[in-house]
């Protein structure tokens, strides 16, 4: 169950700190920092009016959510005194479980490169927390990086200065995942452990969401610097190296193998959906797709997203890289991306046809999406011709466009 989200989170992970790198491959340094800046401020937006609340144990609370989450986190007990409540992460499961690949020092262009040392992806995490600090007055979010991608969070406490935020047991079950407080229980004899277990698939909503809506901020930036033909820039390089690295597996599954993982992907990926087989493919109907679905109708975890806030826009005009329609979410441009990279591929031997979108079936928020996926055995040169229109190709077999 725990490895359920396990591709999700790496490709979350990886296309985010690409996207970072990117800003500053191609604006600089100074201006990927100053954009990295708003991105962060929106995100923490919610937490700012938190703390303003005056509710700091839930800010702390939820901000360990997201790295409690992380695939591969591990998390001590928290440690708490009279001014601040510290998380000891060993390593982090984001940009530490990166640096603890390598891919700083094996591809410094994408994931590494700043000149303060700090890695693509944690560039994102220290922005967050410059955005937090700035907006309510004092450093309540502060990081101390360690070896082998650990990090020490510290928490600044201000209204609840010399008052205990979590009690003992707290301390430690803050920090578990309900499917390790279920194995911890189990070890011990505990076999009613039914509650931990009940809508684990969505346990990961923390550090899902928050990836997501920071994906979509990144879109958005890409818009305005460059157009749409920026943004699909980015996404050819940023994501879609990360999509078509799984395609020898997808390729080498059989059909009931493929529909299965397929399954499982939505079922991590928050989503409500049914499956119908038809005699060359799989039908999924999602309702709503865990991702652009539930940002189209505003149900992201803490009320984080709503089109038509900064940052967030619709895109008007029509352009490949949106499914070629007006008024298009911007976040699901990145499945148009992946629909190109799958269907302008030569066989199915190297480019499957295992997730493909409809995108023109979710036209307005509370309509279902739908995703095909194709037999071993379908001919791709049946694909529906409209599924070739909406990406701008036209013959499915050969790619020509």
């Amino acid at each position: 169950m725990r490895q359920g989200s396990a591709g999700l989170d790496a490709l979350s992970g990886h296309t985010l700190a690409r996207k970072a790198g990117k800003l500053r491959r191609d604006f600089g340094e100074q201006r990927a920092r100053e954009v990295l800046a708003r991105i962060g401020a929106q995100l923490m937006r919610t937490w700012v009016e938190q703390y303003e609340r005056g509710d700091e144990r839930g800010a702390i609370a939820d901000l360990i959510a997201i790295f409690r989450e992380q695939g591969g986190a591990k998390l001590a007990p928290l440690q708490e005194s009279n001014e601040t409540v510290v998380l000891e992460l060993a390593p982090c499961g984001s940009g530490g479980r990166l640096e603890r690949q390598g891919l700083p020092e094996k591809h410094p262009d994408w994931y590494g490169g700043w000149s303060d040392g700090v890695s693509s992806f944690c560039q994102i995490c220290k922005a967050c927390q410059g955005a937090l600090n700035e907006a309510v007055g004092f450093d309540a979010w502060t990081t101390q990086k360690g070896p082998q991608g650990a990090c020490r969070l510290s928490f600044a406490k201000n209204a609840s200065r010399n008052q205990a935020l979590f009690d003992e047991a707290e301390r430690t079950t803050i920090v578990q995942t309900r499917l390790e407080q279920a194995r911890t229980n189990l070890a011990s004899g505990d076999i009613d452990v039914e509650s931990l277990l009940a809508g684990q698939r969505k346990d990961w909503k923390p550090w899902h969401d928050f990836g997501v809506v920071c994906l979509e901020y990144f879109y958005a930036v890409a818009i305005e610097m460059g157009g749409p033909d920026y943004l699909d820039e980015v996404l050819s390089q940023t994501y879609e190296p990360a999509f078509n690295a799984g395609f020898p597996r997808y390729a080498a599954m059989s059909d009931d193998e493929l529909v299965r993982e397929i399954a499982r992907t939505w079922n991590y990926h928050c989503a409500d959906f049914t499956i119908e087989e038809e005699e060359d493919r799989f039908v999924f109907r999602l309702d709503p797709c865990g991702s652009g679905g539930r940002l189209f109708r505003g149900e992201m975890w803490r009320d984080m997203f709503h089109y038509g806030e900064p940052l967030s826009p619709i895109m008007p005009d029509p352009h490949n890289i949106n499914f070629n329609r007006t008024c298009a979410p911007t976040y699901c441009t990145h499945c148009a991306a992946s629909n190109r990279a799958q269907l302008s591929g030569g066989s199915s031997e190297t480019h499957p046809l295992f997730f493909v979108i409809d995108g023109h079936a979710q036209m307005k928020p509370g309509e279902a999406c739908r995703q095909f996926s194709y037999k071993k055995r379908a001919a791709r040169e049946k694909v529906d011709p409209a599924l070739l229109r909406q990406i701008g190709l036209s013959n499915p077999k050969l790619g020509a466009g």
